[in-house]
């Protein structure tokens, strides 16, 4: 299993205990704050996506003179 897999079962887990209302307030804050620190690390292991398939429409026509 790869790392940015266990993040997003750890995010799964985490959203779970979140949604939960019997977490108590002061376990809400300590799960929201690794809920916050596991979205940015799995930011960092997910590649920016380049564009929308739209974007790369407008690019080809462009290119080609086309509007």
């Amino acid at each position: 299993m790869s790392d940015l897999s266990r993040l997003e079962v750890l995010r799964g887990r985490l959203e779970d205990v979140l949604a939960d209302p019997d977490t108590s307030p002061r376990d809400l804050a300590s799960v929201s704050r690794e809920y916050r620190q596991t979205l940015s690390a799995i930011a960092e292991l997910t590649p920016a996506a380049e564009g929308s398939p739209l974007d790369e429409i407008t690019a080809r026509r462009r290119k080609r003179g086309a509007s």
